[in-house]
């Protein structure tokens, strides 16, 4: 109980709220996910469960940010908090990966030009169970960066803040494309760094990639940066409602 009140400063308890509820909505929509088959019987979308895991590993990182920040002091503190927030900044693009994943519903349904739109049932029932991952996934983007970006709000200010934030959903949507169309993966940066560089090279030497490759992150960064601004800001209208109801209550005592 001790522990839990000395992390309030850093929004708990409402935190582990907020992940028992998205922990949840991930399980129910893992489920859905499993229940559905193709028109050849099989599971085609069983790789949202490994894609999921990965998108919630930012929240674990967030929570030992979090504990670190409060408990760890000095020296001890500073590293900690830099191998936690190095993990992750890594594994944070995995959260809102999920959006891409929706093209493989498109994959499996093909447009009847014959027909105005979709009316098989089967593709209502795919498109909600994975527009529902990429949800879950853009919510714990957007909650996790929200809480590393007060951690740095605190320590280096307000600018310092938005540039970090910022920064990091530009990195995030240029981590998706080379997840999605390159095919890394997070651990790639450490176990595969010459084929990073190459990889690299060759996309950047080439310029119709570059073209692809500067549309798709500004969409990506535009979609996320919107809902993370939209979050932010719900965010500051609790502000002036918590003083209002505190001033209610000290008249009342009053």
């Amino acid at each position: 109980m001790n522990f839990m009140k000395s992390l309030r400063p850093c929004g708990y308890p409402w935190k582990i709220y907020m992940l028992l509820l998205l922990l949840a909505c991930t399980w129910g929509n893992l489920v859905m996910v499993y229940e559905l088959e193709s028109p050849y019987g099989n599971r085609p979308y069983l790789f949202i469960f490994w894609n999921m895991f990965l998108a919630w590993l930012p929240a674990v990182f967030m929570v030992l940010l979090d504990i670190c920040y409060i408990a760890a002091k000095g020296l001890l503190r500073s590293i900690l908090l830099l191998g936690f927030g190095a993990g992750w900044l890594f594994f944070y693009p995995n959260a809102a990966y999920l959006v891409t994943d929706l093209l493989h519903l498109f994959a499996r349904f093909p447009y009847n030009r014959a027909e105005r739109f979709w009316n098989e049932i089967p593709f209502w029932n795919h498109l909600i169970a994975l527009l529902l991952a990429a949800l879950i996934g853009l919510l714990l983007g957007t909650f996790t960066l929200y809480s590393v970006h007060q951690l740095v709000r605190r320590s280096y200010g307000t600018v310092a803040g938005w540039i970090f934030a910022f920064t990091v959903l530009g990195l995030s949507s240029f981590g998706i494309y080379m997840g999605r169309f390159v095919r890394w993966n997070t651990w790639d940066i450490v176990a595969r760094p010459k084929m990073i560089l190459r990889d690299l090279y060759e996309l950047l030497a080439l310029p119709g990639q570059r073209h692809q490759l500067v549309y798709f992150c500004f969409n990506l960064f535009v979609l996320t940066s919107i809902l993370y601004l939209v979050v932010y800001l719900f965010t500051c209208l609790r502000a002036p409602l918590d003083r209002e109801a505190g001033s209610d209550a000290i008249l009342k005592r009053s």
